[in-house]
Protein backbone atom coordinates (compact mmCIF):
# COMPACT_ATOMS: atom_id res chain seq x y z
CA UNK A 1 0.00 0.00 0.00
CA UNK A 2 1.38 3.43 -0.91
CA UNK A 3 1.96 6.27 1.51
CA UNK A 4 -0.84 8.22 -0.17
CA UNK A 5 -3.26 5.33 0.31
CA UNK A 6 -2.29 4.98 3.96
CA UNK A 7 -2.56 8.72 4.51
CA UNK A 8 -6.03 8.76 2.98
CA UNK A 9 -7.16 5.85 5.14
CA UNK A 10 -5.62 7.50 8.19
CA UNK A 11 -7.54 10.70 7.45
CA UNK A 12 -10.70 8.59 7.42
CA UNK A 13 -9.92 7.41 10.95
CA UNK A 14 -8.05 4.17 10.25
CA UNK A 15 -5.56 4.04 13.14
CA UNK A 16 -3.83 1.01 11.61
CA UNK A 17 -3.02 3.05 8.50
CA UNK A 18 -1.45 5.81 10.61
CA UNK A 19 0.53 3.19 12.56
CA UNK A 20 1.79 1.75 9.25
CA UNK A 21 2.97 5.21 8.17
CA UNK A 22 4.62 5.73 11.53
CA UNK A 23 6.42 2.37 11.34
CA UNK A 24 7.53 3.07 7.77
CA UNK A 25 9.01 6.53 8.42
CA UNK A 26 9.86 6.79 12.13
CA UNK A 27 13.51 5.75 11.82
CA UNK A 28 14.28 8.25 9.05
CA UNK A 29 12.46 11.02 10.95
CA UNK A 30 14.27 10.25 14.21
CA UNK A 31 17.72 9.95 12.57
CA UNK A 32 17.38 13.27 10.79
CA UNK A 33 16.13 14.97 13.95
CA UNK A 34 19.09 13.51 15.84
CA UNK A 35 21.55 14.81 13.25
CA UNK A 36 20.11 18.30 13.66
CA UNK A 37 19.59 18.40 17.43
CA UNK A 38 22.55 16.21 18.44
CA UNK A 39 20.38 14.98 21.31
CA UNK A 40 18.48 11.67 21.52
CA UNK A 41 15.84 13.17 23.81
CA UNK A 42 15.30 16.21 21.59
CA UNK A 43 15.24 14.01 18.50
CA UNK A 44 12.53 11.87 20.09
CA UNK A 45 10.49 14.99 20.91
CA UNK A 46 10.88 16.33 17.37
CA UNK A 47 9.92 12.95 15.85
CA UNK A 48 6.79 12.86 18.00
CA UNK A 49 5.89 16.43 17.02
CA UNK A 50 6.49 15.54 13.36
CA UNK A 51 3.96 12.72 13.44
CA UNK A 52 1.48 14.86 15.37
CA UNK A 53 1.86 17.43 12.61
CA UNK A 54 1.25 14.69 10.05
CA UNK A 55 -1.96 13.69 11.80
CA UNK A 56 -3.18 17.31 11.97
CA UNK A 57 -2.05 18.49 8.54
CA UNK A 58 -2.34 15.39 6.37
CA UNK A 59 -4.45 17.36 3.92
CA UNK A 60 -1.47 19.68 3.27
CA UNK A 61 0.53 16.82 1.76
CA UNK A 62 0.54 16.78 -2.05
CA UNK A 63 1.95 13.50 -3.44
CA UNK A 64 2.52 15.19 -6.82
CA UNK A 65 5.07 17.56 -5.25
CA UNK A 66 7.09 15.20 -3.06
CA UNK A 67 7.31 11.81 -1.46
CA UNK A 68 5.86 11.61 2.05
CA UNK A 69 9.31 10.93 3.55
CA UNK A 70 10.66 14.09 1.93
CA UNK A 71 7.73 16.08 3.29
CA UNK A 72 8.19 14.62 6.79
CA UNK A 73 11.90 15.45 6.79
CA UNK A 74 11.00 19.00 5.81
CA UNK A 75 8.70 19.12 8.83
CA UNK A 76 11.58 17.87 11.01
CA UNK A 77 13.84 20.60 9.68
CA UNK A 78 11.23 23.27 10.38
CA UNK A 79 10.55 21.97 13.89
CA UNK A 80 14.26 21.88 14.69
CA UNK A 81 14.74 25.42 13.47
CA UNK A 82 12.16 26.48 16.02
CA UNK A 83 13.76 24.66 18.90
CA UNK A 84 17.53 24.69 18.69
CA UNK A 85 19.04 22.45 21.32
CA UNK A 86 22.38 22.66 23.08
CA UNK A 87 24.85 19.89 22.27
CA UNK A 88 25.04 17.53 25.25
CA UNK A 89 28.01 15.14 25.48
CA UNK A 90 26.16 13.14 28.14
CA UNK A 91 23.20 12.58 25.84
CA UNK A 92 25.59 11.44 23.10
CA UNK A 93 27.16 8.90 25.43
CA UNK A 94 23.75 7.57 26.49
CA UNK A 95 22.72 7.08 22.87
CA UNK A 96 25.25 4.35 22.11
CA UNK A 97 25.46 1.00 23.86
CA UNK A 98 28.60 -0.73 25.03
CA UNK A 99 28.51 -4.21 23.47
CA UNK A 100 31.24 -5.69 25.69
CA UNK A 101 33.22 -7.49 22.99
CA UNK A 102 36.55 -6.17 21.79
CA UNK A 103 35.68 -6.14 18.10
CA UNK A 104 32.31 -4.56 18.77
CA UNK A 105 33.99 -1.91 20.93
CA UNK A 106 36.48 -1.08 18.22
CA UNK A 107 33.75 -0.83 15.61
CA UNK A 108 31.71 1.30 17.96
CA UNK A 109 34.67 3.62 18.57
CA UNK A 110 35.15 3.96 14.84
CA UNK A 111 31.45 4.61 14.40
CA UNK A 112 31.51 7.19 17.18
CA UNK A 113 34.51 8.89 15.57
CA UNK A 114 32.65 9.08 12.27
CA UNK A 115 29.47 10.36 14.00
CA UNK A 116 31.47 13.06 15.80
CA UNK A 117 33.16 14.06 12.56
CA UNK A 118 29.76 14.39 10.88
CA UNK A 119 28.35 16.34 13.84
CA UNK A 120 31.34 18.72 13.73
CA UNK A 121 30.58 19.71 10.15
CA UNK A 122 28.91 23.06 9.64
CA UNK A 123 25.16 22.56 9.86
CA UNK A 124 24.52 23.19 6.17
CA UNK A 125 26.96 20.44 5.17
CA UNK A 126 25.89 18.08 7.96
CA UNK A 127 22.24 18.25 6.91
CA UNK A 128 23.02 17.76 3.23
CA UNK A 129 25.18 14.70 3.97
CA UNK A 130 22.63 13.25 6.39
CA UNK A 131 19.80 13.50 3.88
CA UNK A 132 21.72 12.47 0.77
CA UNK A 133 24.05 9.80 2.17
CA UNK A 134 22.27 8.38 5.20
CA UNK A 135 18.61 8.88 4.29
CA UNK A 136 19.37 8.19 0.61
CA UNK A 137 17.26 11.03 -0.71
CA UNK A 138 17.90 12.11 -4.27
CA UNK A 139 19.66 15.39 -5.00
CA UNK A 140 16.35 17.08 -5.84
CA UNK A 141 14.63 15.67 -2.73
CA UNK A 142 17.53 16.85 -0.55
CA UNK A 143 17.30 20.28 -2.15
CA UNK A 144 13.55 20.37 -1.50
CA UNK A 145 13.91 19.45 2.19
CA UNK A 146 16.64 22.05 2.69
CA UNK A 147 14.87 24.69 0.61
CA UNK A 148 17.88 25.29 -1.67
CA UNK A 149 18.87 24.62 -5.28
CA UNK A 150 20.30 21.21 -6.28
CA UNK A 151 23.62 22.85 -7.22
CA UNK A 152 23.86 24.26 -3.69
CA UNK A 153 23.34 20.72 -2.35
CA UNK A 154 26.17 19.49 -4.59
CA UNK A 155 28.47 22.19 -3.26
CA UNK A 156 27.59 21.40 0.37
CA UNK A 157 28.12 17.68 -0.23
CA UNK A 158 31.49 18.30 -1.82
CA UNK A 159 32.71 20.60 0.97
CA UNK A 160 31.37 18.26 3.66
CA UNK A 161 32.99 15.19 2.13
CA UNK A 162 36.31 17.02 1.85
CA UNK A 163 36.15 18.03 5.52
CA UNK A 164 35.28 14.45 6.51
CA UNK A 165 38.21 13.08 4.50
CA UNK A 166 40.56 15.39 6.37
CA UNK A 167 39.15 14.75 9.82
CA UNK A 168 38.94 10.97 9.31
CA UNK A 169 42.34 10.53 7.64
CA UNK A 170 43.95 9.20 10.88
CA UNK A 171 41.17 6.62 11.11
CA UNK A 172 41.90 5.37 7.61
CA UNK A 173 45.59 5.01 8.49
CA UNK A 174 44.70 3.03 11.65
CA UNK A 175 42.32 0.83 9.64
CA UNK A 176 45.07 -0.13 7.19
CA UNK A 177 47.36 -1.10 10.06
CA UNK A 178 44.71 -2.96 12.11
CA UNK A 179 41.91 -4.35 9.93
CA UNK A 180 38.99 -5.87 11.82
Amino acid sequence: MTDSDLLQRSAEGDEGAFEALYQRHRDAVYRFAWVITKSPADAEDVAQECFLTLSRKAADFDPRRAQLRTWLLGIVRNLCQRKRSVDSPHAMAEAWEDYGMETALIREQIGETVRRAVLELPESQRLAIALFEFEELSLSETAEVLGIAPNAVKARLHRGREMLKKSLAPLRLHERKNPL
